[in-house]
């Protein structure tokens, strides 16, 4: 069986220091297992959304593989779910980049290229063959979230129409 070396590299903003794994991992394994050796790599905690996204050589993003069915919206045409879409599909169908996004709350995200192929090792799960640079994953949590974070949609004066008041006695209900 083959079996093929992909260099997982984390995406941070200012950081120079080379980080990088290469994770071996066999043809007949699906992006869900290969999602769990990225998460087993990183020393990232299971438990969160996680999506690949074919990209081009360029690491312009195409078709969105998710770990769980979010269903299709209107303007997609398939939903591919991790479990359902094996290496080799990927082999086969000459993806050779991905993005990978885990946690979309605060989200980690990660280049993931085909570097080789692989007939040596004969392990049945996937392999960490190499490990450079130290990742620390910016920890972000739900309490550091204050209102001046999210994003305030901009109240136009231009709305004379829609009836104003100061408290909820004003309305007539």
């Amino acid at each position: 069986m083959k079996s093929y070396v992909y260099r997982v590299s984390p995406i941070l903003e200012g950081v120079e220091d080379e980080i990088y794994r290469d994770i071996l991992i066999q043809e007949d394994k699906t992006l869900e297992d290969f999602h769990f050796a990225i998460l087993d790599a990183y020393g990232l905690q299971e438990g969160e959304m996680a999506s690949f996204y074919t990209c081009t050589e360029n690491w312009e993003e195409g078709l969105e593989i998710t770990l769980m069915d979010m269903g299709t919206m209107e303007h997609e045409s398939v939903s591919i779910l991790m479990q359902e879409f094996t290496i080799k599909d990927s082999v086969d169908k000459d993806v050779k980049y991905y993005k990978f996004t885990y946690d979309f709350l605060f989200p980690k995200k990660f280049k993931v290229e085909r570097i080789g192929e692989n007939t040596e090792i004969k392990e049945d799960v996937p392999v960490l063959l190499a490990e450079v640079g130290k990742y620390e994953p910016v920890v972000n949590h739900l309490s550091d979230i204050t209102f001046n974070d999210l994003e305030e949609e901009s109240i136009s004066d231009d709305d004379d129409d829609e009836p104003t008041f100061e408290n909820i006695d004003d309305l007539d209900i």
